[in-house]
């Protein structure tokens, strides 16, 4: 059993931190957490059955504390920090020989991703990013049918997604949330870290990207809560990606075409078209003028609701499983962290600049714009 620290104890340290707790993941065991709140420290021993009282979870205020006096411990750390944190907190630990896990996303920037896989890989650590939606049943479904060639090639795919509505409350619930400074951007580096993360699990990266992106269109802040990105692929697939935190009205869907079929997917639903013929080879033969000659056939698939602690038990079990020398395949390898920030930086940089961008992103370039949008956000 893989010995863990958790690293902040926010929302989501907290959920972890219940999670493992009560015995819900068998591949891992909680040891201490770095928090400096107070309230914190406990509301961890009233809901997890005391372990701070009674000494089984030791609580240190700094990471340097933790690992001076506890290093020898635990082989493994939980990130749960905000964003601009996780590049510095994970790289500390990886050169403390220290097993990773991160909350998404890697960081604020390509350079510091980067840097954290290269990283890993020379320290020879598990390192892996909090991606759970990839173990949604229906997302396991979508990526069979798309590996298996079940629609033929993929020619064009569209993505919307207005079920991220957040209040001016939630903008407001931290220091960090929604800023340059904190957050590093808003809703693409937020929410949309997991809508891309699953585009480019199923797709695969483009070579450029467009993107338009509103700065505070709902709100009084100067980060995105609304983006549109372009994807052009090198196979000549082209894709479109909708993104809204505030928009009310719920609506959530995948649309993908290909040669042989198309695909709907929606919350609970993957709607399946498969055509009668091929639709190159239908376009070149057929003797007509539209689809008289061609017929598709539809079949559904129905999923119940994925939420609760399930998809993360499953991220967290992996982790745990994989730290503790198991021959099993990661779920969500450090360097998909690289690429979801590729598309986001890109998404960022382009609409910045108003033109379309080859990934991989410039680093460099991308840290000159993240520092003009901290020095205009701190003008404000």
């Amino acid at each position: 059993m893989s010995k863990v620290g958790i690293i902040g104890l926010g929302h989501m340290g907290k959920r972890y931190a219940k999670m493992i707790t009560s015995n819900q993941v068998d591949s891992l065991e909680l040891v201490c957490v770095c928090t400096r709140s107070e309230m914190s420290e406990s509301w961890l021993d009233e809901n997890c059955g005391g372990i701070v009282s009674s000494g089984k979870v030791k609580i240190f205020k700094s990471e340097d504390e933790m690992y001076e006096q506890f290093g020898d411990e635990f082989d493994s750390i939980i990130i749960t920090t905000p964003h601009r944190l996780h590049p510095d907190t994970a790289i500390k630990g990886i050169r403390k020989g220290k097993n990773v896990l991160c909350e998404k996303p890697a960081g604020i920037d390509v350079i510091s991703a980067r840097q954290m896989y290269s990283e890993s890989k020379f320290a020879g650590v598990v390192y892996e990013l909090i991606f759970h939606q990839r173990s949604y049943e229906r997302f396991r479904k979508l990526k069979e049918f798309i590996d298996s060639g079940k629609i033929g090639k993929i020619k064009c795919v569209r993505q919307v997604d207005t079920g991220f509505y957040r209040t001016r409350y939630y903008h407001s619930s931290g220091q960090w949330r929604s800023s340059w400074h904190g957050e590093g951007g808003g809703a693409l580096i937020n929410q949309g870290q997991h809508l891309l993360d699953m585009w480019q699990w199923l797709f695969g990266m483009p070579k450029e990207m467009m993107a338009t992106v509103s700065l505070g269109k709902y709100n009084d802040f100067i980060v995105d809560d609304e983006a549109m990105l372009q994807f052009s692929y090198e196979n000549g697939m082209t894709g479109s990606f909708f993104i809204s935190t505030g928009e009310v009205h719920k609506e959530r869907y995948m649309e993908i075409s290909g040669t042989k079929g198309h695909i709907r997917v929606e919350d609970g639903k993957i709607g399946l078209y498969t055509y009668s013929r091929d639709q190159e080879e239908y376009s070149k033969m057929a003797k007509c003028q539209s689809t008289q000659e061609i017929s598709e056939e539809y079949t559904e698939f129905l999923f119940d609701e994925e939420g609760g602690d399930a998809p993360y038990v499953e991220i967290l079990e992996n982790f745990g499983r994989a730290c503790n020398g198991e021959d099993v395949e990661t779920l969500t390898n450090g360097s998909d962290g690289i690429k979801t920030l590729e598309l986001t930086c890109g998404a960022y940089l382009s609409a910045y600049k108003g033109k379309k961008i080859e990934l991989p992103v410039n680093g460099e370039e991308y840290r000159d714009f993240l520092d003009e949008m901290k020095h205009i956000e701190s003008e404000m």
